[in-house]
């Protein structure tokens, strides 16, 4: 899945979609310090790898840096200040929650699963898992409970 079908996810989830046009890349040295010190806050083993900057549906200007945590992929999306909007990580299959896991394997039996992030961005974590099932590659998101959220389809 790329970087950008995962933000456009992120953001459609918590009620914040930017437009391609909106979302620039932003040269590390020029993220606000208010934004790297709460990255680092919470990640203090990150090693940032990219940044871009973008405008939601609601005006509002965010920026999203994209870091290594030991071995995982993590995006934070932050406010220009530094407030924390969202966390995205990785996952194995395994470090699902079992109702998430169990939900997956019903709507999905044979589906073939290619990445697993866990959202962090409001009242509880949702569970993207970009998938291959029947041929076509989607993205299905689930709730922490493992309620079945929503499907879409992947440009992996």
């Amino acid at each position: 899945m790329s970087r950008l079908s995962t933000f456009m996810v992120v953001c459609f989830v918590t009620a914040g979609q930017a437009a391609d046009d909106d979302y620039q890349p932003l040269p590390l040295n020029q993220v606000p310090k208010a934004v790297r010190d709460a990255v680092m806050k919470k990640f203090p083993d990150a090693k940032p790898q990219d940044a871009h900057q973008g405008i939601d549906e609601n005006k509002k200007p965010f920026i999203d840096v994209h870091i290594v945590a030991g071995n995982r992929k993590v995006w934070i999306t932050c406010d220009p200040g530094g407030a924390v909007r969202t966390i995205d990580r990785e996952l194995t299959l395994q470090e699902l929650p079992n109702s998430v896991a169990a939900a997956l394997q019903r709507k999905y039996p044979k589906a073939t699963i290619r990445l697993v992030n866990e959202i962090i961005g409001g009242p509880a974590p949702v569970y993207d898992i970009a998938l291959t099932s029947n041929k076509k590659p989607l993205i299905a998101t689930f709730s922490s409970t493992g309620e079945f959220v929503t499907e879409t389809e992947d440009d992996p």
